[in-house]
């Protein structure tokens, strides 16, 4: 895909996201590319005395294997290596780093639509490169050398595919089944059900993104468990709808299967496999921080019959999240660590804190025994292991949950005209002066029967907002309020 030499270098900052380089095509090119690989190892592991071999990876998105290419090269022509490792999940790029330790990068675009594409860097263990860590310096080295080789152009359109790294894939594939085979307790699962003389039946969307690549390595591995698929062909178009499950639409033909056959429960994973979401035996979805408080209270119920020597007894949640997570987590004892969103923020308070498990109410689960990274089907594994424990359909485990706490959808309001985050976030402190409040991720405002959130999105000009109650008369009210006393 030629460049476009007409790129402002306004039009290449905005391409640097928080945590990672996004576009779309062809604004962003396989020149983009090139020069983030270079600058990448030219700038970040050659001072950083990092393993001069990057692990390489990338989605089924159409433009993905040209720019895999270009990336490459980038990393070649600043004097690094790179393990061409092909098509993978962002997960198993993780993967590949925890069995080499080395630096990877994943060609993606994510759950954005299939013309957007971009790179997530994992700069060393679980420590992610955002514009914080050094992703800033590389997209100024961008900016510079944009459009300076008049025969990068003709180079990169002859590149020659690379050759896969075939003997650590196979390592890489098999390191990550076994680490899904422990997480998810399959001998310990095919036992219970084996016991009982029960089969589960799993419907799994993969939006014919990289979950069905995923899902095919890991079907087999229960005897008890039949796992339908719903779009697991690899498809750059996204046929079917588009793989982001974060928008519940694209959730319709999975909650159609579960509640007109005799399967048990289903998930989605988005474009490259790292998020997930769930929908009940009743088709219904089930609430990212429900999920996420459930994960936790379990995760610890566990540490405290067997303690981990490697581990502390911490969860880390997200501070604009549902109180629902910091309960669960102060019933069974543990140390509730606050974090921003994002993975970069919460992969750092894991690591930091040796936490046992991290979640976002988005679909990311983080787990310590895969590096404090997060995986998709790590959490679909462990939702398994801990449903055939207590032997109870799903709907049933959340019943609790979904009577107690009362949560707005995520709202996403236009920050009106002339005003900025921070004008919203005085306008919050005048009129809620009685309430508790934090500004660790944008605003949080408590009172004992109600919460609400405000952060700023790190791509729009827009602001992302939740409510929670106590009661679900008071949701509306409350959302009105809050509308009025911004302006919206």
């Amino acid at each position: 895909m030629p460049s476009n030499t007409n790129l402002t270098s306004q039009q290449i900052h905005d391409f640097f996201k928080s945590y990672d380089m996004r576009g779309t095509v062809p604004t962003l090119n396989a020149e983009i590319f090139y020069w983030t690989g270079y600058g990448l190892f030219d700038l970040i592991v050659k001072p950083q005395n990092l393993p001069t071999t990057i692990n390489l990876m990338h989605d089924c998105r159409l433009s993905s294997p040209e720019f895999y290419k270009a990336f490459a090269q980038g990393v070649i022509d600043a004097g690094g290596m790179v393990n061409n490792l092909g098509y993978g999940s962002t997960d198993l790029l993780y993967a590949s780093t925890l069995v080499t330790h080395n630096t990877g990068a994943m060609i993606t675009a994510s759950h954005n639509p299939k013309d957007d594409n971009g790179v997530k860097i994992l700069k060393i263990g679980s420590t992610m490169l955002g514009l914080e860590e050094g992703l800033g310096i590389v997209r100024d080295f961008v900016i510079a050398k944009y459009s300076t080789d008049e025969n990068l152009n003709t180079k990169l359109e002859n590149l020659t595919d690379p050759v896969m790294d075939e003997d650590l894939k196979t390592k890489v594939n098999e390191f990550f089944v076994q680490t899904i085979r422990g997480i998810g307790g399959a001998a310990e699962v095919d036992s219970i059900l084996a016991s009982r003389g029960q089969k589960l039946k799993i419907a799994v969307d993969a939006g014919n993104g990289m979950g069905g690549y995923v899902m095919e390595l890991i079907k087999d591995i229960y005897q008890n468990i039949e796992f339908v698929p719903l779009y697991w062909e690899l498809d750059g178009n996204y046929p079917n709808h588009p793989a982001d499950p974060q928008n519940f639409d694209n959730l319709k033909d999975l909650q159609n299967i579960v509640r007109t056959t005799d399967i048990d429960f289903g998930f989605a994973f988005d474009g490259d496999s790292d998020r997930i979401f769930f929908v009940d035996d009743n088709g219904d979805i089930i609430n990212g921080d429900f999920l996420v408080a459930f994960f936790s209270r379990a995760i610890l119920k566990a540490n405290q019959k067997n303690p981990s020597p490697n581990y502390n007894h911490a969860i880390v949640y997200l501070q604009p999240g549902s109180r629902c997570v910091i309960e669960a987590i102060n019933e069974c004892d543990g140390v509730a660590i606050p974090s921003m969103q994002g993975h970069t923020k919460i992969k750092e308070q894991m690591q930091k804190y040796k936490a046992l498990y991290g979640g976002e109410f988005s679909g990311h689960h983080y787990f310590a025994q895969f590096g404090y990274l997060d995986s998709g089907v790590m959490a679909g594994v462990l939702l398994i292991k801990i449903i055939t424990e207590q032997n109870q359909k799903i709907s049933q485990v959340f019943q609790k949950l979904k009577k107690t706490y009362f949560i707005s959808d995520l709202v996403n309001f236009k920050i009106p005209e002339g005003m900025t985050f921070e004008d919203i976030k005085n306008k919050i402190k005048l009129a809620f002066q009685d309430s508790v409040t934090s500004e660790m991720d944008g605003i949080s405002v408590f009172y004992p029967d109600w919460k609400f959130s405000m952060r700023p999105s790190n791509t729009e000009p827009k602001v992302r907002f939740i409510l929670e109650t106590r009661s679900t008369d008071n949701v509306a009210e409350k959302l009105a309020l809050v509308k009025e006393v911004v302006g919206y």
